[in-house]
């Protein structure tokens, strides 16, 4: 008597590499741990329940969304203005949402708040893109090429909006300047996005391609960030934008070339490999922008009271 379908697929939830359908076969280094085809949206969010290799790239980015969100809501249960002496003696990256959204320093603008909730929508959209492209990696190939381009679209706008609030700051009595660097970021972020939405660059053939292209739109702001700091000098701002720049780099390299399941295959298929690495290198280098947004709120309204 042949065991009934549900009792299989409790048995056998996940896969192995050989019997993969080739529009799923991406890293033949990662061996096992793979999900069915469902054809199901429902079937494929069903699956957050259970382990495989794509539950720490879905709950990785996913918690990361819900950190955005929690935070907004913690602002909104906030019904005094921020204390401005706590603002200036808590650490940067632990610095509550609602001491920058509801400052009451008087030199604090709309645009403040604009710019910051402009960095945090990108890392909403960019977390919210990502989980939901991971959890259907298994629905079918026509939904996984479309969610692979949605996936890249919220990437690279992140990386567009993230800098805005960078330049807020960077050059806060250039506005000039500010100007042109934002134009330069959207005309960078919006060619990236195009390239990614193309059919042949989502591609694993083209995983080194699409690596270099986030250098190439990253690598924009290299030169407005010289800029600033020769302008205003090193400032605790820099140092959060080098730790920001730091894990975006180290964790796309580690994505680019596979490792550690390159080294020692099968070895990380269910954690610890290099796309999941390159999430939480994500994770870190939002924390660490936020930490450098609050870096620059303080030292123009706490320190300089906004007098350029």
């Amino acid at each position: 008597m042949a065991p009934a379908a549900d009792t299989v697929s409790l048995l056998k939830r996940t896969v192995d590499w050989a019997e993969l359908e080739p529009w799923q076969q991406d890293n033949p280094s990662i061996r096992t741990g793979y999900r069915r085809v469902t054809n199901s949206w429902l079937l494929c969010f069903q699956s957050l329940s259970w382990w495989h290799n794509e539950t720490v790239n879905i709950w990785s980015h996913f918690s990361g969304a819900l950190t955005v969100v929690a935070a907004y809501i913690l602002l909104l249960c906030s019904i005094s203005p921020g204390d401005d002496l706590d603002l200036a003696a808590i650490p940067a990256p632990f610095v509550p949402l609602h001491l920058i959204r509801m400052s009451s320093l008087p030199s604090v603008t709309k645009s403040d708040s604009m710019f910051l909730d402009l960095f945090l929508l990108g890392a909403l959209t960019c977390f919210l893109c990502s989980a939901t492209y991971h959890s259907a990696t298994c629905h079918s190939e026509k939904v996984e090429k479309f969610m692979n381009r949605v996936d890249h679209i919220g990437i690279f706008f992140l990386g567009t909006l993230n800098y805005f609030s960078t330049f807020h700051y960077a050059f806060f009595c250039a506005p000039h300047l500010r100007s042109l660097y934002i134009a330069a970021m959207t005309v960078s972020g919006t060619t990236g996005t195009y390239l990614a939405c193309a059919p042949t660059y989502a591609t694993p053939a083209y995983r080194r391609m699409r690596t270099y292209t986030y250098f190439a739109c990253g690598g924009v702001a290299i030169i407005p960030f010289v800029h600033a700091m020769w302008r205003n000098g090193w400032q605790e701002t820099s140092r959060w934008l080098l730790i920001e720049a730091a894990c975006y780099v180290g964790g796309a390299l580690t994505y680019a070339e596979r490792f550690p399941e390159c080294r020692w295959p099968g070895r990380f298929d269910l954690i610890g490999s290099s796309h999941q690495i390159f999430h939480v290198c994500t994770l870190f280098a939002v924390w660490a922008h936020y930490a450098a947004v609050v870096g620059g709120f303080r030292y123009w309204h706490v320190e300089r009271g906004g007098v350029c």
